[in-house]
């Protein structure tokens, strides 16, 4: 039951919630969506809308994925890949499970980080675009604002992906235990 528990928690993580703050941004540029959020929005929310939303979102984050993908993994982090062979070299000594735990515990929140920067930033430019109320103290603060919490999610979405890629490179290129343990006698 625990791997099934990470697994969907990962899903959560990586597709969910970047797929909720994704449609919500959405809002700001459509009347539509904004008006599809409200009935999930309020106290006495029916199950019916709730999980429309929720595959809604779930549609959605799978976009803002492919646009993290090619905006980190393509374009920032471009020089952080795995070897062309590595994915060969998992079913050898069992490297598979410990693998999956480096993509459980790195590149799910890499995918976490990078989508919510992608969801914010149609957020704010939405903001922007249709609602911003003009140059005063409240918006250049919340600019400033914005722009602090984009560089640190864009760094951590980076750092998340570099470690995910150095670890995961680290346990296929690494001897088994079993080998590691002989050598050591």
């Amino acid at each position: 039951m625990k791997d099934l528990t990470s697994t969907s928690f990962g899903y959560v993580i990586a597709f969910l919630l970047p797929g909720l703050f994704g449609l919500y941004a959405l809002g700001y540029w459509s009347s539509a969506i904004k008006s599809l959020l409200q009935p999930v929005l309020k106290a006495d929310a029916n199950v019916g809308p709730s999980v429309i939303v929720l595959l809604v979102a779930l549609g959605v984050g799978l976009f803002i994925s492919a646009v993290r993908f090619f905006l980190f993994e393509k374009l920032l982090c471009q020089k952080h890949c795995f070897p062309g062979n590595m994915f060969a070299k998992l079913t050898a000594e069992n490297k598979l499970p410990a693998f999956k735990a480096v993509v459980d515990e790195h590149y799910r929140y890499h995918q976490f980080y990078g989508g919510v920067f992608v969801a914010l930033a149609i957020m704010f430019v939405g903001w922007v675009w249709y609602g911003h109320p003009g140059p005063n103290l409240r918006s250049i603060a919340t600019v400033l604002g914005f722009a602090l919490f984009e560089t640190v999610l864009g760094l951590t979405a980076s750092d998340a992906f570099k470690r995910y890629v150095e670890r995961g490179t680290t346990i296929v290129n690494s001897e088994g235990l079993a080998a590691h343990a002989a050598a050591r006698r």
